[in-house]
């Protein structure tokens, strides 16, 4: 009870106190405006929030496209880094940044079918039908033979146009660009049956009759499908609602006088025709009345029969040239294995199979064919020089200069801008139509890029020349100083490699000596680039070839020259034993004193004995090197077998005595001891020996220069001929 009353006092005075704080007059609107005050508070706290994560957001979303961009600013042709960066787009979903990442990306990759595919699609999902339609005319422009892109195409004009006027036409003009750029494809038939139905869709059977009769003639994949398809589409319609009103005419009037003998009665059970003459039109004497046009005719059943077979007949005859032409075809379609563009290398039987495939058609003679072959080659082997070549230079062949041009260019600006070999044959496409300035500074610009191709700068060289030679004609003789300049900025280039400085100069030195007939001028360079490489052979052997192909033999000059090099303190041992082996043939070919014969013969055999006596102390000191090692080798393994002795070892190898060094134990693992060596083949060891002391020394045969950035080619080593004229490298080179 006490508890009771206390708790309800409690109660009721706390109902007393709120009730009092209740009625106060000022509380209520304080605790409003605190209430609004910590509101609006949380509000702008929210929003600050907000605006702090967008701006974190947007940051963290340029810096992953910087990302992804850097491995593209140092190498633009890193396909996997194109790859990563449109699919970052992709997600992205940003309309700046996504345009400018596609357009670079087809600037160098225009044939990615699937990207254009990405690019419009993403133009269409933002609701920019008109940038949209500009990505498919761009794509379906770069990559024409694309039946797939093509069919994209269409079904976006047909989305976008079907509510307005002439909206028919409208697809019709780009279902007749995509057959004018693709219908010869051999996987074009996916189109063809697409415009077909469409046609039919719209009542025009005359029209899609129209489409059979081209494609029936055309080498597809799926040709005997079509065939089908057009005796179905002749079986159900009437014959003059399939071919042409010409076509019908001549046939009907073919089968007319047969069917009057068969039929008795009418040959038609309906006509509609139009009367084209104004109704007050009264033909004069003598004037015929205006044909009849007639807009629908309904035969009987012998006239459907007949008509109908006379049809296919025709078509018939062109099928069965068309499955010849499939059939001639078909082995070189089956071995395409790859038909789209890739950056990875292509198989070699596949790029076999192409070659074969366009000799075949060039054999064949249609150009229209060979043109779509080589670009749908092209698709596949777009990063293969030669076949831009070979295209440009047929093209050339049959009078279209302005086409291998643009050939040309697609190549090296486009697809090759690296390569050099394609660049090379589009200067001398234009150097040979007369345009040398052309043709001199596409290698510029080539070599302006990318520096160091020594190709590249003699061909420069040689454009510098001819060009001397044709604005001099027969007049006088040709100015070649800027050859000669461009010569000696070559040689004395900083930039310019030892080796590579020095194969400058031995062409300059050939041409002075051949060309400007001064043969002292030619052998003062070759000495100036012996005093820079004292070591270079190939410079020694241009300065003996140099007096060895003198116009007057002189048999001291040549001499001389010889002994020069084989008193060089910088060349090897072997490279003077080929000088000496020149030096022996010349004097027992062409010499005059057999004392100098004799004395040289001598020089000549104590030198090759010092090479070979060298060869043979380097071989044993290996072979005694390579004896220790094995030695050492089955010493540790005899005495692992010693000091572990199994159960195995025991049971596989009982017949095998142990000895305190473990030497039996492991000569029994290895099978019968060999017996010690006899007298026989203690003879045959020394004449092995002899015979190897015999070796000719490998001296390396190459010129050694490379392009710089290049793999250096591997040094091709051949024996020092005995007894064996060589012939002068400088006249071969």
């Amino acid at each position: 009870m006490g508890r009771g009353r206390s708790r309800s006092e409690s109660s009721s005075k706390s109902r007393s106190r709120s009730r009092s704080h209740s009625r106060s007059p000022n509380s209520g609107h304080r605790g409003r405006s605190h209430s609004r005050r910590r509101g609006r508070t949380r509000s702008r706290s929210h929003h600050h929030d907000r605006r702090s994560r967008s701006r974190s957001s947007d940051r963290e979303t340029t810096d992953l496209l910087k990302l992804c961009w850097k491995p593209l600013k140092d190498d633009s042709r890193n396909f996997d880094a194109w790859t990563h960066l449109l699919q970052y787009i992709e997600q992205l979903d940003e309309t700046k940044a996504a345009r400018e990442a596609y357009d670079d990306f087809f600037k160098r990759y225009p044939y990615c079918y699937g990207y254009w595919r990405k690019y419009a699609e993403f133009e269409r999902r933002h609701k920019h039908y008109d940038r949209c339609t500009e990505v498919y005319e761009r794509g379906v422009t770069a990559i024409p033979l694309s039946v797939d892109l093509w069919l994209h195409y269409i079904a976006f004009i047909k989305e976008i146009v079907q509510h307005q006027e002439n909206a028919v036409q409208k697809t019709r003009v780009i279902y007749d660009h995509a057959i004018e750029a693709c219908g010869m494809e051999f996987r074009s038939d996916k189109l063809w049956d697409e415009y077909i139905n469409w046609e039919l869709s719209n009542g025009e059977t005359v029209r899609a009759g129209a489409l059979f009769d081209q494609i029936l003639s055309i080498p597809t994949l799926l040709y005997s499908n079509h065939f089908d398809k057009y005796k179905t589409f002749v079986n159900s319609n009437e014959p003059d609602r399939v071919i042409s009103q010409d076509e019908y005419n001549e046939i009907f009037a073919k089968v007319e006088a047969d069917l009057h003998n068969v039929v008795d009665g009418d040959l038609f059970l309906l006509e509609d025709c139009v009367d084209d003459s104004p109704p007050d039109y009264i033909p004069e004497n003598g004037e015929e009345p205006p044909k009849k046009i007639f807009t629908r005719r309904k035969h009987c059943e012998e006239a459907l029969r007949v008509l109908r077979a006379e049809i296919l007949e025709r078509r018939n005859k062109k099928y069965l040239l068309n499955e010849q032409e499939v059939s001639r075809r078909w082995a070189f379609e089956e071995n395409i294995k790859r038909p789209y563009f890739h950056v990875k290398p292509l198989e070699r039987a596949q790029l076999r199979n192409w070659r074969a495939y366009l000799d075949f058609e060039i054999e064949c003679g249609d150009i229209t064919r060979i043109i779509i072959l080589f670009e749908r080659c092209l698709i596949a082997c777009a990063l293969y020089e030669e076949m831009w070549i070979k295209y440009a230079r047929y093209v050339e062949s049959i009078g279209e200069s302005s086409r291998a041009r643009s050939i040309f260019r697609r190549a090296t600006e486009v697809h090759l801008p690296r390569k050099p070999n394609v660049h090379l044959a589009y200067s001398a496409f234009e150097e040979k139509n007369g345009d040398f300035e052309k043709a001199n500074s596409i290698l510029a610009n080539f070599d302006h890029r990318y520096p160091g191709y020594a190709v590249i700068a003699l061909r420069r060289i040689g454009i510098e020349r001819r060009f001397a030679i044709r604005q001099a004609g027969d007049r006088d003789s040709p100015d070649y100083s800027s050859v000669i300049s461009r010569f000696e900025r070559l040689i004395h280039d900083s930039r310019t490699p030892r080796k590579l400085s020095a194969f400058y100069a031995l062409k300059l030195a050939r041409f002075h000596a051949k060309t400007r007939n001064d043969r002292r001028l030619a052998e003062k360079i070759i000495r100036d680039a012996i005093n820079r490489d004292k070591s270079n052979p190939q410079l020694y052997l241009a300065l003996v070839d140099l007096a060895y192909t003198a116009p007057v033999f002189n048999e001291r000059s040549v001499i001389e020259a010889l002994n020069e090099v084989l008193e060089s303190d910088q060349l090897s041992d072997e490279d003077k034993l080929r000088f000496s082996q020149r030096k022996l043939d010349f004097l027992e070919d062409l010499g005059t004193d057999v004392e100098a014969l004799q004395k040289h013969l001598e020089y000549h055999t104590q030198l090759q004995k010092s090479i070979e006596n060298v060869a043979v102390s380097n071989k044993r000191a290996a072979d005694v090197r390579g004896s220790g090692d094995s030695l050492d080798k089955k010493m540790r393994t005899a005495a692992c077998y010693t000091a572990y002795p199994t159960h195995q070892q025991q049971q596989y190898y009982a017949a095998a005595p142990s000895t305190d060094n473990g030497v039996a134990v492991v000569g029994a693992a290895y099978g019968t001891i060999a017996p010690p060596p006899t007298a026989a083949t203690a003879t045959a060891a020394a004449a092995a020996v002899a015979t190897v002391g015999q070796q000719q020394p490998q001296i390396s045969n190459t010129t050694q220069y490379y392009y710089p950035g290049q793999q250096q080619p591997p040094t091709i080593v051949q024996p020092v001929p005995v007894l064996t004229t060589i012939q002068p490298n400088y006249v071969q080179q």
